[in-house]
């Protein structure tokens, strides 16, 4: 079931194919979560009250939402 023949059958290099493509899936699944992070950290800030929020903080994270877009 798991032997040479399976793994480089008919298919050639399809197994690898595969592989690198879920790799390259894997990667852009935690660079969009690093993303969602930085964003809900953004959004966090946003969310506090006038008097607890960090300015210096929030000014420097939109700063850095702002220059990925632009």
């Amino acid at each position: 079931m798991f032997g040479l023949k399976n793994r480089q059958g008919a298919q050639g290099g399809d197994l690898e194919r595969r592989v690198a493509a879920l790799e390259e899936a894997v990667q852009e699944n935690r660079a969009l979560n690093v993303r969602l992070a930085e964003l809900t950290d953004v959004v966090s800030e946003l969310l506090l009250p006038v008097a607890a929020r960090d300015e210096k903080r929030l000014e420097e994270l939109l700063g850095k939402y702002r220059g990925d877009f632009s």
